[in-house]
């Protein structure tokens, strides 16, 4: 589905108040997609350095074009429903690459992390977003979004797996600590905002669901959900202990 197929907005039966703090979540869906395409962008330049055979570094830039539609797609709905403009920060991005400076361990990072546990965690997040979304032109984007997260978590998972056996066993180990930070850095994007709404008892007016917010608690439960059912149990069958990663998340992983 493209910009041009989405329905209209139905934003009659919301008052002002809601449909104002509901649409400000499309620049920062746009942003979050740019950011993704950035790191898909690298992981092809990495993959294709390192040789990892194809036809990987094609399927990784791929993913890329993908991320960036959504990019585009999250600006279209925001437009439409009247949000401001996105800001686009790269800087995250750059500290991220910069931390990885040799192609094989930039490429088996950001495949562990960013690709397959990440867009695993999105995949959980914007699906139970978009079941509980009534109003038509949101729930259509949101769709379009989870079909592709979809996808692209499986080839995080399964080009990591392809890529093990090339790390060694010193990367591997280090892979090891990586999944237990990266675990660490979802867990306070994804879930530690909607608890502390939670804990500050604020309230979450329900025709806020109905354009496309996710309720705090259902982002809890579909966070730890998305680890405890599939990141964790797929950690461990591509070689990291999945419970010791999660384990270990704020403290490292033992040397």
């Amino acid at each position: 589905m493209g910009a041009t197929d989405l329905p209209g907005a139905a934003l009659g039966p919301y008052g002002e108040a809601q449909v104002r703090f509901a649409v400000a979540a499309w620049p920062m869906r746009a942003a979050e997609e740019l950011r993704s395409a950035l790191i898909f962008r690298a992981l092809s330049r990495a993959a294709r350095d390192c040789d990892m055979p194809p036809p990987w570094p094609a399927r990784f830039a791929s993913a890329m074009r993908d991320e960036v539609r959504h990019a585009r797609l999250c600006v279209t709905v925001g437009t439409r429903l009247r949000a401001p403009p996105p800001r686009y920060d790269p800087i995250p991005v750059r500290a991220r690459l910069d931390a990885l400076p040799d192609s094989l361990t930039r490429t088996a990072a950001l495949l562990l992390i960013e690709v397959a546990m990440g867009e695993t965690i999105s995949m959980y997040l914007f699906r139970a977003c978009r079941r509980a979304t009534v109003e038509p032109l949101t729930r259509a984007a949101l769709g379009v979004v989870v079909g592709d997260e979809v996808r692209h978590q499986r080839l995080g998972w399964t080009g990591f797996t392809v890529l093990w056996p090339m790390l060694g066993a010193r990367l591997q180990a280090a892979m090891q600590c990586e999944a237990a930070r990266g675990l660490a850095a979802c867990e306070q994007q994804n879930a530690r905002p909607a608890m502390r709404w939670l804990q500050e008892r604020r309230p979450f007016h329900p025709d806020y669901a109905a354009l496309g917010v996710l309720h705090p608690e259902a982002r809890v439960e579909a966070f730890y959900s998305a680890v405890e059912r599939l990141v964790l149990p797929r950690l461990t069958r591509v070689g990291i202990d999945g419970p010791l990663a999660w384990k270990n998340r704020y403290r490292g992983a033992p040397r």
